[in-house]
């Protein structure tokens, strides 16, 4: 198989997920002023962000769906799509509130779900033989961490000059045109290489629930991406503006979120190589007690701001490690004909979870005046996570012995040999 279209791919899986991250970065830096513009409080209008993650969660297993079906960069192409036409519905209707809650909550909600994690992990498990598909799967999702460093403190540096109004009509346009341009082309370079036909249909008594319902890892790792979805969908949307409420520097936040996605790179990369090495069940749950303690970390930044960069460092460090790791599990454990529903029924949990992150957090802004207690909650949750992880995990899809080489998948790559 040609390695040239192989790492083609691979580098447009990993633009889709760069640009991917706008969708949500230009709401996370426009919250309080649109929220203003709406004449809302943060917990009315956070419903539309609440809303957001709640249909990023229930689209994905349609999204899987259209990944085992369609092919993983068809589905990019169309979400690419739909978030373009979200994006400039939000903008051009900006005086409906109605317009933003659907449009935004429902739209782009699909399109972020078909750009990013599912359809991805679909590519790669086709792209790469099972010991690589965890490194792979990093460098691909490292594209998120690529637009933290760059998207996020960009807007941040726009926002005063630019009307929330003029950025999502912008950046709509580039993903209603471009993005999905190149992600239709690179669908047709994929079938021209043999890498787009579709998964196999199950077998009768073998569709997505008959296989993971009595399948108890499933539920393991579902319960831990619950307290993933929840923790990161805090920073997504509530992080600024809990930073502005500390009196944090803008150029402070620019530079915390910018260390977030350098280590949320090297976490990343870091994962997939410790993976083919050491036992997953017990990197799991490292990460989520990284997690636990960034939380924890965020209660103590003060007006002075240099605690910022601490918690970015270590919730960064755990940003990635979590999702490659789950997907790991989850495209070694289940048949080739639903391995993308099953990831996106994972993330249909982890959106769950995001979904009561949002709303919890602003309802407790609202309540107390602060995000102490659902900052406490979200730590408490991520230990749980840990230990679910450390001890429900055990022994379940273990790593190969160290210097063992596994014979490639049929159909896959064993890019490197």
């Amino acid at each position: 198989m040609n390695r040239g279209v192989v790492y083609r791919l691979v580098a447009l899986g990993f633009a889709a997920m760069f640009v991917s991250t706008a969708i949500k970065s230009v709401y996370q830096v426009y919250f309080v002023e649109i929220a203003g513009h709406f004449g809302r409080g943060r917990a009315d209008f956070a419903f539309a962000g609440a809303l957001f993650m709640l249909a990023t969660g229930l689209m994905s297993p349609v999204v899987g769906r259209l990944s085992d079906r369609l092919g993983p960069l068809r589905t990019v192409a169309l979400g690419a799509l739909a978030a373009g036409a979200a994006l400039l519905c939000v903008a051009l209707g900006s005086t409906s509130l109605a317009v933003f809650v659907l449009a935004y909550g429902v739209g782009a909600a699909f399109g972020l779900a078909a750009m990013t994690y599912v359809p991805m992990g679909v590519l790669v498990d086709r792209l790469f033989d099972s010991r690589r598909k965890g490194l792979a799967y990093a460098v691909v999702t490292n594209g998120t961490a690529i637009g933290f460093i760059v998207l996020s403190p960009l807007w941040i540096v726009l926002q005063p000059q630019f009307a929330w109004t003029t950025t999502f009509l912008v950046t709509g346009l580039l993903f209603a045109g471009p993005v999905a341009l190149l992600a239709w082309l690179a669908a047709r370079s994929a079938d021209a290489a043999g890498l787009g036909g579709r998964a196999p249909s199950p077998q009768p008594g073998q569709g997505v629930w008959a296989q993971v319902r009595k399948d108890p890892v499933f539920f393991v790792l579902a319960l831990g991406f619950f307290g993933c979805g929840a923790t990161m969908a805090f920073i997504d949307v509530h992080l600024v503006a809990f930073w502005q409420d500390a009196g944090i520097s803008r150029a402070r936040m620019g530079l915390s979120l910018s260390l977030l996605g350098v280590l949320e790179l090297v976490s990343g990369l870091a994962t997939g190589w410790l993976a083919m090495r050491f036992g997953k069940h017990g990197l799991l749950a490292l990460f989520y007690l990284l997690r636990s303690a960034a939380m924890l970390m965020l209660l103590g930044t003060g007006v002075a701001g240099m605690e910022s960069l601490g918690f970015a460092a270590v919730f960064g460090a755990s940003y990635l490690g979590t999702v490659v790791l789950t997907s790991m599990y989850c495209f070694e454990r289940f048949g080739a004909a639903v391995k993308g529903q099953v990831f996106g029924m994972l993330f249909l949990v982890h959106q769950l979870g995001a979904f009561a992150s949002v709303q919890f957090g602003a309802m407790a802004y609202d309540a107390f005046g602060s995000y102490r207690p659902v900052v406490l909650a979200l730590s408490a949750l991520t230990v749980a996570a840990a230990v679910l992880s450390w001890v429900g995990l055990r022994g379940a899809g273990s790593p190969a012995p160290r210097g063992a080489r596994p014979a490639p998948a049929a159909g896959n790559v064993a890019v490197g040999e």
